[in-house]
């Protein structure tokens, strides 16, 4: 017999689990605090919304409903925009502040400088003005 306690299988128990990690790279994709958000363009056409949260490290790229593959492949280069903003040590509402002017790319658009910054209450109301979530109460 052996004096060994019997396995537990207890998480603490298992080592360094290199190299896997929990640390987030991206910004979280949705948030319940306030929200910036810009509508951004394609051909002259509102594709989607880039928002960030203001207090959060939460920022998305987020379709208009009815945009169909159109609307889905502009999220990758404004996904890319935001993580590489983070990784350079930028919030969420700076990430898209930076956003905001640059030259239109042939799958994400662009937000024109002049366009309207949206103040909201939440990430809920993003998908409400995408057209993809509930109307208000």
């Amino acid at each position: 017999m052996s004096d060994e306690p019997p396995y537990t299988g207890r998480p603490t128990e298992f080592g360094d689990l290199s190299p896997f990690t929990l640390e987030r790279t991206e910004f979280l994709g949705r948030t319940e605090t306030p929200v910036r958000c810009f509508p951004v363009s394609l051909g002259g056409q509102v594709i989607g919304y880039l928002w960030a949260s203001e207090t959060e490290d939460a920022a998305d790229f987020r379709p208009r409903r009815g945009m169909g593959t159109v609307g889905y492949e502009a999220g990758g280069p404004w996904r890319q925009r935001l993580k590489q903003a983070r990784d350079a040590g930028f919030t969420a509402g700076e990430a898209v502040q930076l956003c905001v002017g640059g030259p239109e790319d042939p799958r994400g658009g662009h937000i024109p400088a002049d366009a309207e910054e949206l103040c909201l209450p939440n990430y809920e109301a993003v998908l409400r003005l995408a057209g993809a979530g509930p109307p208000p109460a």
